[in-house]
This record gives structure tokens, C-alpha cells and sequence, in this order.
């Protein structure tokens, strides 16, 4: 996963359908901590600024091939009523 502007302590990737088993900052080799529901993985407790410039990356390992399918977000993330 490719970061252009670093986000801070979390980034997000949506709709991504393989189970990650690892991740980690390709940079420095830090393991990264992350959590993944059926729509979302969010990767934790990044460092506070981005370990490279002027593109991060991080590397996900996954049991299966990635595919993502942003369709399914759409369709089941909750909404508000606005």
C-alpha cells in the first residue's frame, strides 16, 4: 500500500477482501499492527511522521490474492440519515 500524505497514527483501506496475515513499513521493516472487518482494514499505531518521502509504503501480506471491491462498502457501510 502505496501513502502519499502521511494520515498520522491510522490508515484505512477499503473493500479489501483477502484476510491480511502481516504488515509491515517497508522502509524500516517496523511490523504494523492492524485490525480487518468484513469492509475495512485499519492499520494502527503508525509513527507519527512518514518513515520515507515522499511516498510511504506498506507492505500487506495477504492469505490470498487482494482484490478489492469498494461496491460492497458502498452497499453495507452504515449511513447516516442525513
Amino acid at each position: 500500500m502505496h501513502i502519499h500524505f502521511w494520515p498520522g497514527s491510522t490508515a484505512v483501506v477499503a473493500g479489501l477482501m483477502a484476510p491480511v496475515k502481516s504488515a509491515r513499513l517497508l522502509a524500516t521493516g517496523q511490523e504494523v499492527k492492524f485490525e480487518q472487518d468484513r469492509l475495512r482494514v485499519r492499520f494502527l499505531n503508525l509513527p507519527a511522521n512518514a518513515p520515507d518521502s515522499p511516498v510511504t509504503t506498506i507492505a500487506v501480506e495477504c492469505q490470498s490474492e487482494p482484490k478489492q471491491d469498494n461496491e460492497l462498502v458502498r452497499r453495507e457501510r452504515d449511513r447516516l440519515q442525513v
